[in-house]
């Protein structure tokens, strides 16, 4: 009898024990905890990384990453503020970017991406002068300045930096600045997202947008339209759902978005479309004469053919879903062809501002630079970046200035040299779904299907996360 007992006494408190556990984890009552995944066996909080074409296979703790980019899921059992991303990886072929990220934006899958290794920068910080503190750094070809303050404040030639995840402030103004004797209609449909730089002198910023829904999706889809100036959001208009709500496929009524914001300084303004693929641009009137739509323009399937546009960027990436939209197009002197539905095809290396001649559209055009419509419609007020496309013999570049942190090296065996990286993340704003964060890594311009045996290696990852305690929860609620 006394054994009896004392066996439901044991059962009790382990049930005790089990369910205080339980609670535990669900409350997170100090506010902090950790959670890892070492690629020996599943973890219920971090999920495996997908696509499973771009990864290999899980072996010994370690898994390789030969294609961009990967994704994984974070399960948190409350909402937290903070992330601390730490990753434990190889990078033997030495590849020049690696990135983390957080999705903030499902609308039109925006990721907020933070450095974990920039070769780049690791390279140059060996031969060239450096200045760092508080997570800045500051690269001289030749030292010219004592600090990264003195550097700030000094009046510079802008075509001599280079950024790395850095906002940098400066007054982006064109000389000899003419306005558009008449107004211009970009008349060719755009599908889902996009941004764009305008520029103005003395005028108004003008602009008349008409859109339709495909309605091919069960969701909503409201437009959001943001101006911004200097990075900062200066107006806002929205257009809500067309009442269709249903993946019948039947065409929204086009309707109209317009606005005309008078007495603005000049410089270059940012214009940015919130919308998903559901939606089509059917036109964009302007009295504007600069337009260039940043990094990524989609040509909707309406039909058009032989469509020209000009770029700056160095590299052009095309795909299409649809197969009469394959082809072969120019740019510039150069060809790419595009001859399968659903990859993307690219070229590097191009140089100055390209024509880009298509004879189909229903193409997603990307880059690292800008696409307009007209060559005098080219502004890009952005500075060079410390990409994988940044060639410093060719730049011209003499002072790269960053937001970086070195990676660390942790364990080196013979020849393998393993790093910690570090990324942290503001989750407030994130977005969240099902008590899921959705994470990515990214490598730009490593391609699973290029028959080049490149990759990084993973032998860790482990998220920090932070928030409110239990205490201050109870103190915020009475």
């Amino acid at each position: 009898m006394k054994n009896i007992i004392k066996i439901r006494i044991a059962l009790w408190l382990i049930l005790f024990f089990v369910i205080g556990w339980l609670a535990y984890m669900a409350v997170v009552p100090g506010g902090k905890i950790s959670y890892v995944y070492d690629f020996k066996q599943g973890s219920y909080f971090i999920s495996k990384l997908t696509p499973l074409e771009r990864v290999g296979e899980m072996q010994n703790g370690q898994q390789k990453i030969i294609g961009d980019p990967v994704y994984f899921n974070l399960r948190v059992p409350r909402k937290f503020d903070k992330a601390r991303l730490t990753m434990i990886y190889k990078n033997e072929s030495v590849l020049p970017i690696i990135e983390a990220g957080v999705l903030a934006d499902k609308t039109i899958w925006r990721y907020y991406l933070q450095p974990l290794e920039n070769n780049i920068i690791n390279k140059l910080s060996q031969s060239w002068d450096m200045t760092a503190g508080n997570g800045t750094v500051l690269l001289q070809r030749g030292k010219k300045y004592n600090s990264i303050n003195e550097f700030l404040d000094k009046e510079k030639n802008l075509s001599e930096i280079a950024v790395y995840n850095y906002d940098f402030k400066a007054e982006y103004l064109l000389a000899n600045y003419k306005s558009a004797e008449e107004k211009q209609i970009i008349g060719y449909s755009l599908r889902g997202p996009y941004q764009f730089y305008t520029y103005l002198k003395d005028e108004d910023l003008d602009f008349n947008f008409i859109f339709s829904d495909l309605n091919k999706n069960k969701d909503a889809d409201p437009i959001n339209l943001n101006i911004y100036y200097n990075n900062t959001l200066i107006d806002n208009y929205n257009l809500p759902d067309d009442g269709i709500v249903s993946d019948v496929g039947e065409v929204g009524k086009n309707r109209e978005l317009k606005f005309n914001l008078a007495n603005l300084p000049e410089g270059a303004y940012k214009i940015e479309l919130r919308a998903n693929d559901d939606i089509i641009t059917k036109s964009i009137a302007t009295g504007r004469n600069k337009m260039a739509f940043i990094n990524k323009i989609w040509l909707a399937d309406s039909g058009n053919k032989n469509i020209s546009l000009f770029t700056d960027s160095q590299t052009i990436n095309a795909q299409t879903a649809n197969p009469a939209s394959l082809q072969v197009f120019k740019i510039g002197s150069q060809e790419l062809g595009v001859s399968e539905t659903y990859k993307q095809f690219s070229i590097n290396n191009l140089d100055g501002v390209n024509e880009i001649k298509l004879s189909q559209d229903d193409i997603i055009l990307s880059g690292d630079g800008v696409f307009s419509f007209s060559q005098a419609g080219l502004i890009n007020p952005q500075l060079k970046k410390v990409d994988n496309n940044f060639n410093i013999d060719d730049s011209g570049v003499n002072y790269i200035i960053a937001s970086y942190i070195f990676p660390k090296k942790v364990i080196t065996v013979g020849s393998d040299v393993w790093h910690s990286a570090t990324a942290e993340f503001d989750l407030i704003g994130m977005y969240q779904e099902d008590n899921k964060y959705s994470f990515i890594i990214s490598i730009p311009g490593l391609k699973a299907d290029d028959d080049i045996n490149d990759y990084i290696e993973i032998g860790e990852i482990r998220i920090n996360l932070e928030g409110k305690t239990l205490f201050e929860k109870i103190k915020k609620i009475f």
